[in-house]
């Protein structure tokens, strides 16, 4: 039951109105020249409500606060409704490869028009490699969410960034109590090298056959991974923040496999480490990282 006071009564019969709301558990509205300043109510009732997600709890107090204030405007706080969907069938961007289609055009034009709602314009030429991904990640998830789509855009368009190096693949070998081995398959400027490491842990096994294959010493900083979306089939984000003497780059990368995501983070982050870039004092080529997909800091 809700029940409206002025804040002056609130003030004068503090005590005897907390003891009663702890016994009844009723609600009280506080109001402040007539206007609805205040919503007083038992801490265990809202915890309750708060932990069990009762919606409905919260519409009964917004409805007694009307009825109680017929003639005010009281609007509560709505969250605005996103212009796509929670989430996305895979047969609406055109996977379907249970009537055949791996790919339509209908379904490259719907991504292109969800991307649009987000905010997200592509030109025709990013939208191949974008849509590829899209129709990677539907073979694998039964869903795909906003955050599904936009990941993919930036690994898409980064991966279509020219960079020294390319993952191609990587297999690994882990069992408990031995040290995990890592094989890995990667292009250097075009040509492909293949090379395998140990390690004390599957990712330790993987950045080491990278490395070794790259040459490139550089220091691991700092590693972190993440789901980067929802569901049990998530995506993962991983980010590699490595250093060379006082150039420090970071590397990102997503994907459904952790591992995966890793290498690719790793392999993204060698690739800014090494990028020639104008030395501005000397005018010379120097090894500076651009702040474009991995933002490099100082050490």
């Amino acid at each position: 039951m809700l029940k409206v006071i002025t804040a002056p009564e609130l003030a004068r019969n503090l005590d005897p109105i907390l003891k009663a709301l702890e016994e009844s558990g009723t609600t009280l509205i506080i109001k402040h020249h007539d206007q609805p300043a205040a919503l007083l109510v038992r801490f265990d009732a809202y915890v309750a409500m708060l932990a069990t997600m009762d919606y409905s709890g919260w519409e009964r107090w917004i409805e007694d606060v009307r009825s109680a204030f017929p003639t005010t405007v009281f609007s509560p706080p709505r969250r605005p409704k996103s212009v796509v969907p929670a989430f996305i069938d895979p047969e609406d961007i055109g996977y379907a490869p249970q009537f055949g289609q791996v790919g339509t055009t209908a379904g490259r034009r719907r991504l292109a028009e969800e991307l649009s709602a987000m905010g997200i314009q592509l030109e025709e030429h990013q939208l191949g490699p974008v849509y590829s991904l899209v129709l990677s990640l539907a073979e694998r998830k039964r869903v795909l969410y906003t955050e599904d789509l936009k990941l993919a855009v930036e690994e898409a368009l980064g991966r279509a960034t020219p960079g020294r190096y390319a993952l191609h693949e990587i297999q690994v070998n882990t069992q408990s109590g031995v040290s995990s081995s890592a094989e890995v398959s990667l292009a250097d400027d075009g040509i492909r090298k293949t090379g395998s490491a140990t390690g004390n842990g599957t990712l330790d096994a993987v950045f080491h056959a990278i490395q070794q294959l790259t040459g490139v010493d550089a220091e691991l900083e700092d590693f972190s991974l993440a789901a980067a979306t929802q569901g049990s089939d998530a995506l993962g984000e991983a980010v590699v923040t490595l250093s060379q003497g006082s150039h420090v780059v970071v590397g990102r990368a997503v994907a459904l496999d952790v591992i995966e995501a890793a290498a690719n983070a790793y392999v993204n982050a060698l690739n800014w480490l090494v990028r020639p870039q104008p030395d501005l004092a000397g005018g010379s080529m120097g090894m500076t990282p651009a702040r474009t997909g991995g933002p490099p800091a100082s050490a």
